[in-house]
């Protein structure tokens, strides 16, 4: 994998990039094979197994793949019911992606999604549409993601029909109940999206995203379009109807300060791979990873008397179609070493519950 050359009486270590890509790919593969293979947790409403998801670039005559984006690579984590996993990173790091791969929105490339004691990650459209009941999604701009020409109690009356989450002389009365419980006065039942307000449209896509009786709710960037009043009174009630309907979330953002307030545990994702995960006290208290400390270095402090040490990330993030060598995050790591260029970093438990992919651990 390494030689040793002397030049000028100093051993210089040369490495086989080829040799070390082989490895680290056969090494990986024996441990997917391995932790798939193991039982599932019972008591995890939904467990994550080496989730992968590639999209094609370009494609011979035939069909087959030549070049691809790895949008999210070897992601893995367990969520219980009543939890929420916060996951944090830069845009385009793959976190929208994640999610949507977890809901089969897009269909995984490799790894595996067990939902309530289910495998459901090669389930069809047919077999996912039973699932669908329980795991909802809130999508990040409340304005493109309501129907226009229907009205808000249409919105919400439809999956209810479709799920028979009642019968139909009970519908109107079901989602009048659903509206008071999410902030919405009855008479916003007959009025069309364009009506409202930002935050009024957010209360919507909650109240559409429970019409169902989820038991997972993906919540992709739900307070990202809102002025900061409307994201402290959204978060309070997405709090409130988790703890009412023992709810489990995947609360995807890019502000700390927002997942720090709504998390159980946090992910730390850069360039589609999981840098770091643990719980909310871990992350916060010791993070271990340098992505980890120059993201939270990033976050203003209230208080005047306490100086911040800011780390600066040189450069931009590397184009997932072209990925760099070794560790994902050595092109901009201040700490950087040469094996850092060369030999991907394992990803593994530091501490109980704590993992971290890096060298210098």
């Amino acid at each position: 994998m390494a030689n040793n050359q002397v030049v000028n009486n100093a051993p210089e270590v040369v490495y086989d990039d080829a040799a070390i890509a082989a490895e680290f790919k056969a090494k990986r593969a024996q441990q997917i094979a391995e932790d798939c293979a193991q039982p599932f947790d019972p008591q995890a409403l939904l467990e994550v197994r080496h989730l992968r998801k590639c999209f094609p670039l370009q494609k011979t005559i035939t069909g087959k793949v030549t070049r691809e984006l790895v949008a999210v690579d070897d992601v893995s984590f367990r969520l219980y019911p009543g939890e929420t996993l916060g996951i944090v990173g830069e845009s385009g790091c793959g976190k929208t992606t994640t999610g949507r791969a977890i809901l089969k929105l897009h269909q995984p490339t490799g790894g595996q999604i067990i939902f309530d004691g289910k495998d459901i990650t090669k389930y069809n459209s047919k077999q996912m549409r039973e699932i669908r009941k329980q795991m909802q999604i809130i999508f990040q701009d409340p304005y493109s993601s309501l129907p226009p020409r229907d009205t808000v109690g249409g919105i919400l009356s439809e999956p209810v029909e479709v799920h028979k989450i009642v019968p139909k002389n009970q519908i109107k009365n079901y989602v009048l109940e659903l509206m008071d419980k999410c902030g919405l006065r009855d008479y916003y039942f007959e009025r069309y999206p364009h009506e409202f307000s930002g935050g009024q449209r957010q209360r919507i896509c909650i109240a559409r995203a429970l019409s169902v009786n989820p038991k997972l709710v993906i919540c992709d960037e739900p307070v990202s379009a809102l002025d900061v009043s409307i994201q402290a009174q959204i978060i309070n009630l997405l709090k409130q109807l988790q703890r009412e309907m023992n709810l489990a979330y995947v609360f995807i953002s890019h502000d700390l300060s927002v997942v720090k307030f709504i998390s159980d545990k946090i992910g730390v994702m850069y360039l589609g791979g999981m840098m770091e995960f643990g719980t909310k006290e871990d992350i916060f208290n010791n993070p271990l990873h340098p992505y980890t400390k120059a993201l939270f270095s990033a976050v203003p402090n209230p208080d005047p008397t306490v100086k911040m040490e800011r780390i600066k990330l040189e450069g931009d993030i590397p184009s997932p179609a072209n990925p760099p060598k070794g560790c994902r995050f050595h092109t901009r790591c201040p700490y950087a070493t040469e094996v850092c260029k060369h030999v991907p970093p394992e990803y593994k438990e530091h501490e109980p519950g704590h993992f971290a992919a890096c060298h210098l651990l």
